[in-house]
């Protein structure tokens, strides 16, 4: 009679005990880091407004405390000049919020107004304004969503708890 090996000594080298450990790990160092939770600006909606002179920039960004959880950075420039370059230690919103810049000087101006903003833990965003012709695409707040280490940390810990989940049901 052939023998019968018990389930739990075949599941792994290391065994279950080792990969809940993994699991673990993976997921405290991307929680401790900060990283899980952090993401990057979701929209950042750039326009002109002639009469005032201001350039608006609507920014949304999602914190549970935007004393520790910000947009820090805004940069705007019009082709490689710098028009305004400005640092935040917090946002005035927890979701959504606009910042005015007076810049009479667009008025009547050509040209491309690119906005980058950057979240203080992760990430960035870029919005797009052409002026004085055809609307750059996507504008206004054309963004380019890239990856981030937030997700590819949570790419790792699901799939060391789907590994975990693998073994166990062996």
């Amino acid at each position: 009679m052939p023998e019968k090996h018990n389930q739990h000594t075949i599941l792994s080298c290391i065994g279950i005990v080792g990969l809940r450990g993994l699991a673990i790990f993976i997921v405290a160092v991307c929680a401790s880091s900060g990283y899980a939770l952090a993401h990057t600006p979701a929209g950042v909606a750039v326009s002109y407004e002639d009469n005032s002179g201001d350039l608006v920039v609507a920014i949304t960004h999602q914190v549970d405390d935007p004393a520790t959880h910000y947009v820090k950075h805004v940069n705007v420039r019009q082709g490689t000049t710098v028009l305004i370059d400005k640092s935040y230690t917090s946002q005035p919103d927890k979701s959504a919020f606009t910042y005015r810049y007076n810049l009479p000087q667009l008025k009547g101006s050509t040209g491309e107004i690119k906005v980058d903003v950057e979240c203080n833990i992760i990430g960035s965003r870029s919005g797009t304004l052409t002026l004085g012709g055809t609307p750059a695409p996507g504008a206004p707040g054309s963004a380019d969503p890239a990856p981030t280490k937030a997700s590819g940390c949570a790419f790792v810990a699901l799939l060391a708890a789907g590994l975990v989940a693998t073994r166990i049901m062996r």
